[in-house]
């Protein structure tokens, strides 16, 4: 993965050679021609075509921090003020501080903190929480760590979604279905059901 004019400029590429064997996969991000791109590589490749600016953020942390059940085609989103993304990627000009960037395989990624914060507000609460579930089961964090953050942000939009969300996370769903589940018992009006409850065998 890299930046086709920057690897000609230095003579590593010649032009001919770029266009025969690599592909763009974002403008001036280029590949192997016959590589499949994953979720990482693009994550990669959307960060240089930001020129090593942006920080990603969304869906994309959540899996460079670890969770699962994130499919290897959505969209990477980079917080960087750039409102001309190409196709596959989401720009998003928000403020982010010091301590809510972290790295991650080599890039520059919100923390899990700040990676809940964000698909807590942007997402309909039934989804939001089946990625929640899913990232604190793959890198715990202090769900008191979000609040602070709602409260540095309180004008930031979707904060009504978060203050739902963020009282239904639990770690123990080990899938989405599992959370799924969970919140059409908790909808009906039953108690919320306890989660990976031990089973002694004996």
């Amino acid at each position: 993965m890299f930046i086709g004019s920057e690897a000609v400029r230095q003579g590593r590429l010649s032009p001919y050679r770029l266009r025969k064997r690599f592909r763009a996969i974002y403008p001036d991000v280029f590949l192997a021609e016959c590589a499949t791109p994953s979720l990482r590589t693009r994550s990669v490749a959307a960060w240089l075509w930001s020129g090593r600016r942006g920080v990603v953020a969304g869906l994309a942390a959540a899996a460079l921090h670890g969770a699962r059940w994130i499919d290897d085609d959505v969209p990477i989103e980079l917080i960087w003020r750039n409102q001309h993304a190409p196709a596959g990627v989401i720009t998003r000009n928000q403020r982010v501080q010091r301590d809510e960037v972290t790295r991650a395989v080599g890039l520059p990624v919100t923390t899990v903190a700040r990676t809940a914060f964000d698909l807590a507000r942007q997402l309909p609460t039934g989804e939001a929480v089946a990625r929640l579930d899913a990232l604190m089961r793959a890198t715990p964090f202090r769900v008191g760590q979000v609040w602070l953050l709602a409260k540095r942000y309180p004008g930031a939009r979707g904060l009504r979604r978060l203050r739902r969300a963020l009282p239904l996370i639990d770690a123990g769903a080990a899938s989405p279905r599992e959370t799924w589940l969970r919140l059409l018992l908790i909808d009906a009006g039953l108690p919320a059901p306890e989660t990976q409850i031990p089973v002694n065998e004996n």
